[in-house]
């Protein structure tokens, strides 16, 4: 009998999307965790290490600058250098942060992506399962007629 069939296919589709729906999702639970990850580490590490190097990078300048015997008021050269210098520094945080809230961004956002993937699958099981179901009773509905007990 067919309807057998249907019904165990209607199961399998069932247990196959529930399989791959939790997969995807373990996939998302890792890029969630990798996003928290990569901002603390930003956070702790690689930003406090770019600001460390820039503070070193100035105090190095300011000494040379020192050195070299020019005078350092502003309007001179070594201030406006110095003074470029500090812009230069501040905006390279500012593209440190953005780039780091982006990537965060981008790490949420292909969870969520996974997540609609993952039920997606779920609704995709749901929807074969109730075609075999559908198509076993259409089956016994199809045998039942053919021997006689269904308009005789």
């Amino acid at each position: 009998m067919s309807a057998l069939g249907n019904i165990a296919a209607a199961q399998s589709a069932k247990r196959i999307s529930a399989y791959n729906a939790k997969v995807t999702r373990m996939e998302k639970d890792f890029i969630e965790a990798k996003a928290e990850v990569n901002k603390k580490f930003y956070k702790d590490v690689t930003k406090p290490l770019l600001l460390k190097n820039q503070e070193k990078s100035r105090d190095n300048l300011f000494v040379n600058i020192l050195r070299s015997g020019a005078e350092f008021r502003e309007g001179t050269t070594p201030y406006d250098v110095m003074l470029e210098n500090n812009v230069n520094a501040a905006f390279n945080v500012v593209i440190a942060d953005y780039n780091d809230e982006m990537d965060y961004n981008d790490q949420l956002n292909q969870s969520l992506m996974l997540e609609a993937k993952a039920q997606g699958q779920e609704y995709a099981g749901r929807m074969t399962a109730r075609a075999q179901k559908f198509a076993a009773v259409g089956s016994l509905l199809s045998d039942a007629n053919q021997m006689g007990f269904i308009g005789s």
